[in-house]
């Protein structure tokens, strides 16, 4: 018995090779920002070759594309609905870059440092917020061939008409529509924060951050206190987020001047600054969350068609000086800041 056993799996064994031929799969990474006048994109190939994966090591550019292999271009589709994934047959290009070669220094220090890392760009300047209606296509293609080596679509993150309507200005996207001083940070009843804004063309997922600043001598230093991240709302309305109560607030603050000292004086006013991203980043970003212990893991999001990366868009420099309180006595944050006891003289910019 124990020898037909034997036979048996004897007869069942085949020659396995776990590495598969050849096939190269490009890595693209660029999130275009309207208020930048540059656009970076990381093009980079994985694969799995016929060889055994330590030896790729030994290849210092094996992961890299030489730069007379491929060309990368940029362009904006006018008459394409933005948020679709093909321009339809009607639209016309309004706008076309081919992006540079380059090498930028990468991480100097820590994990994982790095040495110079090759980058493709173009400088579109104001005229990519000129095209902010457009959706956006990424092309790679091979040099020799002509061939597409990979592609990729997305729309911008707008903005609101720079026009004086009301609460349509760009200043005004961050907004309080309900009350008449429309440009407020302070502690409502219940002692939260509020802040409140109208959404963004194309916005997918918002944050908030707070950014108080204080003056020490000739300087003036900051502490930025992230908010929540909040989504689209159902209702398409404005978006009301209270990121911390007062009490976290200046918690927050006296944690990070700790055991201070020197004269501060604190400044009446502090900086709201929105960031937003498109449908693509939030779902990439998504993706990559952490999952809970034993549930299903999500696959990693790419919209690179022919490779993997993301391709999409955020704007990161929405700001807005806003008044420190919103009731009527700017005085009163900054002399709970005084009373904290880290430092802090009295105001400072009256």
């Amino acid at each position: 018995m124990l020898a037909a056993l034997l036979l048996l799996f004897a007869s069942c064994e085949t020659d396995f090779d776990p590495n598969a031929p050849w096939r190269e799969v490009p890595s693209v990474y660029c999130v275009v920002d309207p208020d930048e006048d540059t656009v970076w994109v990381r093009v980079q190939r994985c694969f799995q070759g016929q060889h055994n994966l330590y030896s790729y090591s030994d290849v210092a550019d094996s992961n890299y594309y030489r730069p007379a292999d491929i060309a990368v271009h940029l362009l904006a589709w006018d008459g394409a609905t933005p948020g679709s994934h093909t321009p339809i047959a009607s639209a016309t290009l309004a706008d076309r870059w081919e992006l540079a070669y380059t090498l930028r220094p990468g991480k100097p220090d820590g994990a994982f440092p790095s040495g110079l890392q090759p980058l493709y760009y173009c400088v579109p300047g104001p005229r990519l917020a000129a095209d902010i209606g457009c959706l956006f296509q990424l092309v790679i293609l091979h040099n020799s061939s002509g061939d597409t080596l990979a592609s990729a679509f997305t729309s911008l993150v707008g903005a609101l008409p720079p026009v004086a309507t009301t609460h349509d200005t760009f200043e005004q996207v961050i907004i309080n529509p309900a009350k008449t001083r429309a440009h407020e940070f302070g502690f409502n009843t219940g002692c939260y924060g509020f802040i409140e804004w109208n959404p963004l063309p194309r916005g997918r997922l918002y944050q908030p951050f707070v950014t108080f600043r204080y003056q020490k001598g000739l300087d003036t230093l900051q502490l930025t206190i992230p908010g929540a991240t909040t989504m689209t709302p159902s209702n398409g309305g404005h978006y009301v987020l209270r990121p911390f109560t007062e009490q976290e607030f200046l918690n927050i603050v006296r944690r990070h001047l700790a055991s201070n000292t020197d004269t501060l004086y604190c400044v009446n006013n502090v900086d709201i600054t929105l960031t937003a991203c498109n449908e693509e980043l939030y779902q990439y970003m998504r993706s990559h969350h952490r999952t809970i212990v034993g549930s299903q893991e999500i696959p990693s999001y790419t919209n690179i068609d022919g490779g993997v990366g993301i391709f999409a868009s955020r704007r990161a420099h929405i700001t807005v000086n806003v008044p420190a309180d919103s009731f009527g006595n700017p005085d009163n944050l900054p002399q709970r800041l005084v009373d904290l006891g880290v430092g802090f003289y009295g105001n400072f910019g009256k």
